[in-house]
């Protein structure tokens, strides 16, 4: 066999591969007698079909089967011969296979291009977490007040604060009829939404009321099918409840955490905003790490990890879709997450490349400290968990997170390889 491997991009291989006629002689003769001893001719016994027999009956068909093998062996061991680790399938062409002489063929398949990431022990890129002020532990504490405050029926006009439970009569969009908005599973609380048009129309209505509310949508709102379009709702008020807040005393100290008082229940929210706020710095400095690092290394993605990436995405919104509409079509999810799918390959890349230049990697206690966290927080036995993950191949996907992690932690200076 001979194979000339040409590259029309860092990402392209193009192999023209010949194969001997020797070659491809000696194999059909092989399978040539594996067949006569299967064969049934009449005039014959089984297994002793001549061969000129089985050659002039089955020859071409013989011979094309042959040449599939061959195919496929041959390209599978040129790959290995030249180092090509293929990442899409094979797409071939101008094949060349007749009676007599080589089979001559064209085959056509991507590669991840080789990366050398510079310059990642320099970046300019750490966690700037932000001082928490005393005003957003108040916010906190009196979030957590709301969130454990009882409530209760009450007969009078709704205000902001009180929590409503509604029903859709009736909904159109820019005068068109909708059907698919399904009544809210739990109460909303009045004063508390990001559209103030509903919070206005259900103000100084009490229960057992139809009011009907004109709505204008922002032309930046998550919901895309109603984003900068007017609503026309009539909707039904079931309920109007009133929340009654918990005074911070003693019983409502046990049953947050049981603290001594309330300086230390603060204490502890506190430092958990300090957490959070140091979580959110960390992140923003990862992204910013991996951005200096795209813009000074640039190396290209394969456009076969580009479209199964859209393949995905395509995929998780059919699945994903709201009940009446139909999902976007690939095109345009294509068109939506193509650059998101460029550069998060690269970023994994990137991530990759770092990790086993500086010998990151997950620990096996640091892998049962993620597995025991999940025994705990599902109420489960810690071995048989660990057992099962490993059976499903889970484990190997928290030793490629804790990997990531701790490669980023790196990057942005909050990890020392050599103190692993």
């Amino acid at each position: 066999m001979k194979a000339n491997v040409s590259e029309p991009t860092s990402w392209q291989r193009v192999l023209n591969i010949e194969i001997p006629e020797d070659e491809l002689q000696a194999l059909a003769e092989q399978k040539q007698q594996k067949y006569r001893k299967q064969i049934r001719i009449p005039g014959f016994r089984k297994g002793k079909v001549p061969v000129d027999v089985v050659k002039s009956r089955y020859g071409p068909a013989i011979r094309a089967e042959a040449v599939e093998d061959l195919i496929q062996k041959s390209y599978e061991q040129a790959c290995k011969d030249n180092s090509i680790i293929p990442i899409s399938e094979a797409r071939i062409s101008d094949l060349k296979a007749d009676q007599t002489g080589p089979v001559t063929f064209t085959v056509e398949t991507e590669v991840d291009p080789p990366v050398e990431i510079k310059g990642y022990h320099k970046l300019k890129a750490r966690p700037n977490p932000r001082k928490i002020k005393p005003a957003e532990v108040d916010n906190a504490l009196e979030e957590l007040r709301n969130r454990l405050a009882d409530v209760t029926d009450v007969d009078r006009p709704a205000k902001n604060g009180d929590l409503l439970t509604i029903e859709y009569v009736s909904v159109s969009i820019d005068g068109e009829p909708r059907s698919d908005f399904k009544n809210p599973q739990y109460p909303i609380e009045l004063g508390a939404g990001k559209i103030k048009d509903f919070d206005k129309g259900f103000a100084g209505h009490t229960a057992g009321e139809t009011v009907d509310i004109k709505v204008k949508f922002p032309k930046d709102y998550a919901e895309k099918s109603v984003a900068g379009k007017t609503g026309q709702f009539q909707i039904k008020i079931n309920k109007v409840q009133e929340k009654i807040l918990p005074e911070i005393d003693d019983a409502f100290l046990k049953k947050v955490g049981d603290f001594a008082d309330e300086a230390a229940l603060r204490q502890n929210i506190q430092a958990d905003l300090e957490r959070q706020e140091m979580e959110r710095a960390k992140n923003e400095a990862y992204n910013k790490a991996i951005e200096l690092l795209i813009k000074n290394n640039p190396f290209d993605v394969p456009q076969s990890r580009v479209e199964a990436y859209i393949d995905h995405m395509t995929e998780e919104a059919a699945k994903y879709r709201r009940d009446g509409q139909p999902a976007p079509g690939r095109e345009a999810i294509a068109a939506q997450y193509r650059e998101m799918a460029v550069k998060g390959i690269k970023r994994y890349r990137i991530i990759d490349f770092v990790a086993r230049a500086e010998s990151i990697k997950a620990t096996q206690d640091e892998v049962d400290a993620r597995i025991r966290q999940m025994a705990q927080m599902y109420n489960q036995d810690f071995d048989q968990l660990k057992t099962a993950l490993r059976q499903n191949g889970t484990t190997n996907r928290i030793r490629a997170d804790i990997r990531e992690q701790k490669t980023l932690d790196f990057l942005v200076g909050e990890l020392d390889p050599s103190a692993q």
